[in-house]
Order: C-alpha cells, then sequence, then structure tokens
C-alpha cells in the first residue's frame, strides 16, 4: 500500500472509530476503575476552583491538569479527553510502525485500540492513557533523532503514572550508547517543573519524593498473589490473537538482531531496548509489587494498559514478517484469514468489556442511596462518605466542610468532629478497608441513629470478604 494512500486509510480508521466511541459515550455509563475514576474526575474537576488538587501527587499533577478542560464538561468530557489521547497513541505507533517499514502498518492500529484493557481504559477518567501517549511519543523522538525533547517526554511520565521512574535506567543507556549525552540532563525536566510548580501548594520543593503516596504497603486491605498474577490474566489484557503475534514479534526482532545484525547498536537494537524491554520492564516491576504486597498494589489488570500499545507494536512485527514470508500468491488468503481473525477479535474485546459500560452493583446501590437522600432532604445536612462515587453523584464541593467529609477518623470520640444531623453513609468496601472504620464501631455509638440499610437484590462479596451493603446513620 503506497504511503498516501495508507495515511488517509489511517486518518479514516481514526476518524470513524472517534465518532462512534463519543456515540458511545453519551449512551453509556462507565464502571470500569470503580473508585478512582471519580477520584482522578475529582481532582480535575474542582482543580479549576481549587489550583492545589491540580498538584495533587495521588492524581498525577501532569494528567490532571491535562483532563481538567474536558473535565468542566462533565465526566464524559473526561472520557472523551481519554479517547483523544487512545487515538493519539495509536496514531503514533503507527507512525513507528512506519518508521520500521512494518508491512500492512495501518493493522496496528487496530491492534492498539482493541487489547481488551486498553479498550476499556479508553472510556473512563483514569491515567494510564495519558501514560501510553507519552512513553510512545518519546520513543518516537528517539527514533526520530530528536533526542533532547525525547529526553523532555519521558521526563513527564512519572507524573502520568509513578512508576514510570522503573523505565528510567532504559533510556539512559539508550542515550549513552547513542552518545547524546546532551540529553541527560533534559531527563529532570518533569521534576525541576512540577517540584516548583507544586510547590506554593506543597510548601517544599521536595514535595513529589516527601509527599509520595506509594511508601507503604497495603496488603492487609488487598492481600497479595502469585508472580505470575499478569501472566495468567493476558488473555485479559491482550487478547489471544495479539498475544500470539506478541510473542511472535519478540522472536523475529530478536532473531533480527541476533542473527542479521550481528549485535550492532542499530534500530532493531533500540527497538529490542525501548518498545519491548520497556514494557517487559514495567509487566515485571507490577508483577513483584503485587508478589510482595508493595506499594500500595492491588493486583489491578489496568495498570498493564499503561504500555499495551507497545505490545500492539511488537505484535505488528509479528504480523509484518507473517506477511513478508508469505509469497505473492498467497497474500491475498493471508489477508482474508486475517480480516476474519481480526473481526473475531475486535468482536470479542467489545463483547468481553461491554459489562464495563453499565453501572457496576454497587453503583447501582448507591445511586439509590443519592436518590435517597434528596428525596427527603437529607443532603442539606454534612454528609460523611466513603465512597467517592456518593461524592460525584451528590455533586458534593471536596472543600466545603458544612457539606462533606470525606471518612471519619479512627480515633476516639470521632464523633466529635462533626455537627448534629450529619449523615454518615458506610459501605461494605470503602468503609471498613480504605477508611478503617467497622460497621460495628459505628452500630455501637449511642449518638447514631441508623435510618436505612440498602442492600442488592442478589448478595455478593467486596475486599475483605464482606458481603456488600450500605448503611445510614443519622447523628443525633
Amino acid at each position: 500500500m503506497k504511503k498516501l494512500s495508507e495515511r488517509y486509510l489511517v486518518f479514516a480508521i481514526l476518524s470513524a472509530l472517534l465518532a462512534t466511541f463519543i456515540i458511545v459515550i453519551f449512551n453509556t455509563q462507565n464502571s470500569f476503575g470503580g473508585a478512582d475514576n471519580y477520584g482522578h474526575f475529582k481532582l480535575a474537576f474542582w482543580g479549576w476552583k481549587y489550583p492545589d488538587m491540580l498538584f495533587d501527587h495521588w492524581g498525577k499533577p501532569l494528567f490532571t491538569i491535562l483532563i481538567s478542560p474536558f473535565a468542566q464538561f462533565g465526566f464524559n468530557g473526561a472520557r472523551i479527553y481519554n479517547v483523544l489521547m487512545g487515538l493519539f497513541t495509536a496514531f503514533l505507533i503507527w507512525k513507528i510502525a512506519k518508521y520500521f517499514n512494518f508491512n500492512q502498518a495501518w493493522i496496528v492500529v487496530l491492534l492498539v485500540v482493541f487489547m481488551p484493557v486498553y479498550f476499556t481504559l479508553m472510556f473512563t477518567s483514569l491515567t494510564e492513557v495519558t501514560f501510553s501517549f507519552f512513553i510512545t511519543l518519546a520513543i518516537l523522538l528517539f527514533f526520530k533523532k530528536r533526542y533532547i525533547w525525547s529526553a523532555v517526554i519521558f521526563s513527564l511520565l512519572p507524573f502520568s503514572r509513578t512508576e514510570g521512574v522503573v523505565l528510567m535506567p532504559l533510556f539512559i543507556l539508550a542515550f549513552l550508547l547513542k552518545r547524546k549525552y546532551s540529553a541527560l540532563p533534559f531527563l529532570l525536566t518533569g521534576f525541576l517543573v512540577f517540584s516548583l510548580a507544586g510547590w506554593p501548594f506543597h510548601e517544599s520543593f521536595w514535595w513529589l519524593i516527601t509527599d509520595m503516596p506509594y511508601h507503604g504497603s497495603a496488603k492487609d486491605i488487598y492481600g497479595t498473589g502469585t508472580l505470575f498474577h499478569f501472566i495468567h490474566q493476558s488473555p485479559n489484557i491482550f487478547g489471544l490473537l495479539p498475544g500470539i503475534f506478541f510473542i511472535l514479534g519478540i522472536f523475529v526482532m530478536s532473531y533480527k538482531w541476533v542473527r542479521k545484525d550481528r549485535f550492532k547498536t542499530d534500530d532493531v537494537f533500540y527497538f529490542l531496548l525501548l518498545v519491548i524491554a520497556s514494557f517487559l520492564v514495567f509487566f515485571a516491576a507490577h508483577s513483584y509489587a503485587w508478589w510482595k504486597g508493595i506499594g500500595n498494589s492491588l493486583g489491578l489488570i489496568r495498570v498493564i494498559g499503561s504500555v499495551t500499545p507497545l505490545a500492539a507494536l511488537t505484535a505488528m512485527a509479528g504480523v509484518s514478517t507473517l506477511y513478508d514470508i508469505t509469497k505473492k500468491q498467497w497474500r491475498i488468503v493471508i489477508s482474508v484469514l486475517l480480516v476474519v481473525a481480526f473481526g473475531f477479535f475486535i468482536n470479542d474485546t467489545v463483547q468481553r468489556d461491554k459489562r464495563y459500560f453499565h453501572a457496576s452493583q454497587p453503583q447501582q446501590l448507591m445511586n439509590e442511596v443519592a436518590d435517597y437522600l434528596k428525596n427527603n432532604k437529607l443532603d442539606r445536612f454534612q454528609i460523611v462518605y466513603y465512597d467517592p462515587y456518593l461524592a460525584f453523584k451528590l455533586f458534593l464541593d471536596p472543600r466545603d466542610q458544612a457539606k462533606t467529609r470525606n471518612r471519619l477518623s479512627t480515633r476516639e470520640n470521632f464523633l466529635n468532629v462533626i455537627p448534629d444531623s450529619s449523615i454518615i453513609v458506610w459501605d461494605a468496601h470503602f468503609g471498613p478497608n480504605e477508611g478503617r472504620m467497622h460497621l460495628e464501631r459505628l452500630e455501637k455509638q449511642k449518638e447514631l441513629k441508623k435510618l436505612k440499610v440498602f442492600k442488592p437484590e442478589k448478595s455478593f462479596k467486596v475486599v475483605g470478604g464482606y458481603e456488600y451493603q450500605i448503611v445510614i446513620f443519622q447523628k443525633q
């Protein structure tokens, strides 16, 4: 396919996907990502009123600042931001595929967008898609020999997701081997910019280090798992077809470097270092964190979505090789087979993940709670909540202490800090886990009156083995 006609094809695919995805956004809800979804949205939306929230360390300042203009149009505006970033990332991945002259490179757009975990992330307000955009852009700039700009863009990665720092040694090595020593100082750009920008709000230049939210362990809440957890979850991360081509792509690029290039530090070597190794190091880091129960790891497969576009690019190397080794008279047959296979792959992704386009069971119950509070005019009192989704539904100003409080202290006499008539909405997920407040303790407080209990029609358990329910109390 000629370069110009392929560019038009890619633009046509991306445009069609954008139009389709925007229609999907305005006709669906989103439940993937749970409370984090609404926690990030809160920071982005209210950050325009309270600028310090833009520099919340947990929220990731780069991501929060970029998504905040879209968040002003509501949660769907934030979702549109992620769709745009995902499609931009797919375009950049295609540019790298073209740089390496991969046969039928346009296919990589579909590989990026429809990898199961990435497809779902594009309809959220979570950070992983932004991370994928910046790591892809940094790699593209490196291959385009824009080394200083590559270093600058890479330096921003930890401010979309903290674990981006684990990839730093790979980029340092790449610049050293290229003898581009002048690029190395620019790897500090992001740290310097955000340290200075956040200084007035955190009252310390070193806030990115001292206020790090992932110092401890949360394995007493979330537990730990096998070192091979993410490998076992590979079908839900990649999908079967891309997973097969991903493995083939690793083999193909390694073979080219060893047998054809004879260990030269050429573009194939840097593909192995910056694309494949970046994915594998990131994957391994999260596997280790979940295994050891460090860094507040929950073992969530969505985190791997941060680098699945790199896996898609690697898979494209496998697809390209399949075309390259096939005789011309058989390429039509291969094309038909791939079209059918990709059709099944895309359909499988959509069918697998469509459950995330509906309110989850906890959200459905919390919707009932929100309606109950509004219908009974209980939202005129201070509301103490544990699940951020309730604050989102009631549109609670996070800094209006007269109207809202996120969680209660667990110390003695903890009810003294809230006024009479305050409403406490305890749920079985966030209450005993992140909130460290067990239902039994609230029930023993003489000042509290139990107003209503909400339970799902069909019971289910949440983190910690608790049967999910929501209990509303009012302080007398």
